[in-house]
């Protein structure tokens, strides 16, 4: 009776570990499909990385694109340094109602450029090595279109930005077939030229100069910076700050000054992280000079 016992255990515990295993490899099945759904980094179609193709194919579409939008807008495609951008890239393929996207914006070295940051709905960073992506959560649904959206903050320095994006319409049959792959697109930008002082020409028709050694620094600055210079005579000296516009954003100095070395701190406190111009102003001389202004 005991041998029967125990062989009758045998038979029970050989049948639980196969149902344990079949609730295993199920769940293991069922997780491999919700990773797959997911973005993967390292898929933008940028240099070095692969894009939707590698992996879905067999869809078609009558009408398909990418359009990559911004606010405030990458006007004659041009950023300005510091600047923060609401990116929004839009899919559209007719005949699909689900979508994914993967996107990043590298520099002239193939490195990011800027920052992403603050994803909206839908949408999560990875790394691809060095380079930060933006992907999709999960296949975002859209009849016939959808959109993905994040924040940029253009960079301080280099003169060059690309976007790169690589989308895929998915037809949402748990695998990669008779999925559509939207051609990648990228989008070049630029930095924003400075504007041109009119009154640098009259800098260079003034053979006498009463103002000299100027400085500024530090530059990028946060909160303060230094302006210094040497006065080769008594001078009426404005020393103001300007936006990209030439717009006054403050007036820092408006004095008779005499001549000798000045030096002047620039209060920087409430002023936005962003490209400014520190114009200094004698009544024969005019001099600007950028300043980059960080949080």
């Amino acid at each position: 009776m005991k041998i029967e016992n125990q062989s009758y255990q045998e038979s029970i515990m050989k049948k639980s570990v196969a149902l344990v295993s079949i609730v295993i490899v199920a769940s293991l099945g069922s997780l491999s499909f919700v990773l797959s759904s997911s973005g993967i980094a390292g898929y933008t179609g940028s240099p070095g990385e692969q894009n939707c193709s590698s992996c879905h194919s067999g869809g078609t579409s009558a009408a398909a694109g990418t359009t990559i939008t911004s606010v405030p807008s990458f006007s004659a495609n041009e950023f300005e340094p510091g600047t923060t951008y609401a990116i929004t890239v839009q899919l559209a393929a007719a005949g699909f109602n689900r979508y994914g996207f993967s996107c990043e914006i590298l520099d002239a070295s193939n490195a990011n450029a800027g920052t992403m940051q603050n994803p909206g709905a839908g949408v999560k960073f990875l790394f691809a090595g060095q380079r930060r992506n933006a992907v999709h959560t999960t296949a975002k649904s859209g009849t016939g279109a959808t959109t993905f959206s994040f924040d940029w903050v253009a960079p301080l320095v280099g003169d060059t930005a690309t976007i790169y994006v690589a989308g895929n319409a998915v037809n949402n049959n748990g695998s990669s077939s008779g999925d559509f792959v939207i051609p990648p697109i990228k989008r070049q930008l630029k930095v924003r030229q400075q504007p041109i002082d009119t009154t640098i020409t009259s800098i260079k028709e003034n053979r006498v100069k009463d103002l000299s050694n100027l400085t500024l620094y530090p530059n990028p600055a946060a909160n303060v910076s230094t302006i210094s210079y040497l006065l080769l005579s008594n001078q009426q000296v404005s020393i103001q700050l300007l936006d990209i516009n030439g717009k006054v954003i403050k007036n820092f100095v408006d004095e008779k000054q005499s001549a000798g070395v000045h030096q002047i701190f620039l209060d920087l406190q409430d002023v936005a992280q962003g490209l400014y111009f520190v114009k200094t102003s004698l009544a024969n001389q005019k001099v600007s000079q950028k300043l980059i202004t960080i949080q």
